[in-house]
């Protein structure tokens, strides 16, 4: 699992990378992802790891998938994340975790989790846009998935297709922890064209803040 402050110190690199590209000012970021200006300051900075929520609205003000904001940009045409390199976006106090296994940039957003869940509990996950949808399959323990009022019990080796343009959760109804990988389809409509990239010369380097 990817280490947190190197998590922290590559998002801060990227979003200050891809918003000077774009010729962005830290307002305008803020304002794009509705959020506030100093979330966009310790992101830069590596002082924040945002929640996945927080996440999902920079990459998407950027224009980009996640993993653009987590790993370095340009990489060759095959990609290989080790499993030291792979980041939890979602843990909990009860020993869940969300594994963010590798993600595509926009307009069409596919993304690939290997969830654990904790007997007893759940995780929310808000709707996307219209057209999402998501393939869950269990590998260990089962798993609870309610689809708006739906709700469907899996058990180990049982998959699941649904689409996730409404509230949906997954819980654990067992009382062992439980294991399930899940693909992540997101159509975005493509944005506008943005300002040119800023000449290097006028963009500064990242911050070398400290951690906290």
């Amino acid at each position: 699992m990817q280490d947190p402050e190197q998590l922290a110190a590559d998002l801060g690199r990227n979003v200050r990378r891809l918003r000077l590209r774009r010729n962005m000012t830290l307002e305008a970021l803020a304002e794009r992802a509705a959020v506030a200006k100093g979330t966009v300051i310790a992101v830069e900075q590596a002082r924040a790891n945002p929640n996945i929520a927080t996440l999902c609205r920079l990459a998407d003000a950027l224009g980009v998938g996640v993993d653009s904001l987590i790993e370095a940009a340009g990489g060759p045409r095959v990609r290989v994340k080790r499993a030291d390199a792979t980041p939890a976006l979602w843990s909990s106090e009860a020993g869940g975790r969300g594994l963010f296994l590798m993600g595509t940039d926009p307009p069409d957003v596919v993304e690939l989790w290997d969830w654990t869940l904790s007997g007893g509990e759940h995780f929310d996950g808000a709707p996307h846009p219209v057209g999402s949808f998501e393939m869950l399959s269990v590998l260990e323990g089962k798993l609870a998935v309610t689809a708006g009022e739906e709700e469907h019990l899996l058990a180990e080796g049982d998959t699941i297709h649904f689409e996730s343009d409404v509230a949906h959760r997954y819980a654990n109804p067992g009382k062992k922890a439980n294991r399930f990988v899940m693909a992540v389809y997101e159509p975005l409509p493509e944005r506008p064209a943005l300002a040119e990239p800023l000449d290097p010369a006028d963009q500064a380097p990242p911050s070398h803040a400290n951690h906290i």
